[in-house]
């Protein structure tokens, strides 16, 4: 399943509660938007999101740090950088669900 985040998760608890539905191994975190956010290095997430890249994959919006002017040395470890290519291959390969 591919799990779309596109709420800031200091706005929203989007997601929170997507990492509580989460599987192991098989599901993909795509943050867009403001869901960037969580993505920054030494920001209140970063635990969380090192914690579910060890069994899931973590992407980011490449557009969508760009807005938001954050650069991709600024996120976390382990978070991947997709284009709106990579976006559209994420959703024809797993079910999208979006948290908002």
């Amino acid at each position: 399943m591919l799990h779309i985040i596109k709420k800031s998760p200091y706005e929203s608890s989007a997601l929170n509660d997507a990492v509580n539905y989460i599987g192991q191994n098989d599901d993909v975190v795509l943050l867009v938007e403001d869901g960037v956010y969580a993505a920054k290095k030494g920001g209140k997430f970063e635990a969380l999101l090192r914690n579910l890249t060890q069994k899931n994959s973590v992407y980011c919006l490449l557009a969508d740090i760009k807005a938001r002017g954050i650069q991709e040395n600024e996120l976390a470890e382990n978070i991947k950088v997709i284009d709106y290519k990579g976006f559209v291959e994420k959703v024809v390969e797993h079910n999208p669900m979006t948290w908002s």
